[in-house]
């Protein structure tokens, strides 16, 4: 099944225009139109709401998120909430990759929005999903994405949504690399990225 991780902000969100392959929607949320993208209609799916902050304000959000998600998909999808509360300490980042961990299944489709919250929460994330693709059965990382929001522009602008998966596609092939090319590395990736060109 396609099972779509969004990071939940703090702050309260307001509806902008999100543009993603060639398709642009008004919502609060990125994962929205990003879903729209991917999921055909009638569809079944699931999100999975990542909260790092734990708050009231964070709490609202993810009452948000399921209403736009019911407003756009009505009953095509489960919901489930992962309540990665996140600390600057080596304990808390284990518990919040162990809690997205438990959420992966065997033959899940992932698609990862690393829009809001704190900076190590997305690199928990890419932890967390390099090591499901290496252990669960059939898991398959579809994409890793996040909105480019920038700030005082009206209404009318389009705030597209960048796809950065070749950044977890890239460290999968580095480790690769690094356990079969241990004389020119380097080299080895130059070849295959055809760098010299670029």
């Amino acid at each position: 099944m396609k099972k779509f991780y969004t990071i939940i902000g703090q702050q309260h969100i307001g509806k902008v225009n999100y543009g993603h392959k060639n398709m642009t929607l008004k919502c609060m949320f990125p994962i929205t139109a990003h879903i729209s993208t991917v999921i055909k209609e009638g569809e079944k799916f699931e999100v999975v709401a990542v909260d790092s902050f734990d708050t009231m304000d964070s709490h609202k959000n993810v009452e948000l998120l399921k209403e736009e998600l019911q407003e756009s998909f009505n009953n095509s999808f489960e919901f489930h909430y992962v309540n990665a509360h996140f600390e600057h300490e080596q304990k808390s980042q284990i518990q919040t990759f162990m809690r997205l961990y438990e959420t992966f299944k065997e033959n899940d489709q992932v698609y990862f929005d690393i829009t809001f919250g704190l900076k190590p929460t997305p690199m928990t994330v890419f932890v967390s999903c390099n090591y499901a693709q290496k252990f669960i059965p059939g898991l398959k990382i579809c994409d890793v994405v996040y909105a480019h929001y920038t700030f005082g522009m009206d209404e009318n602008y389009v705030h597209p949504i960048v796809d950065v998966t070749s950044l977890f596609l890239l460290n999968n092939l580095i480790e690769s690399i690094s356990r079969f090319e241990e004389k020119d590395p380097m080299k080895f990736l130059k070849t295959v990225f055809n760098f010299d060109e670029m």
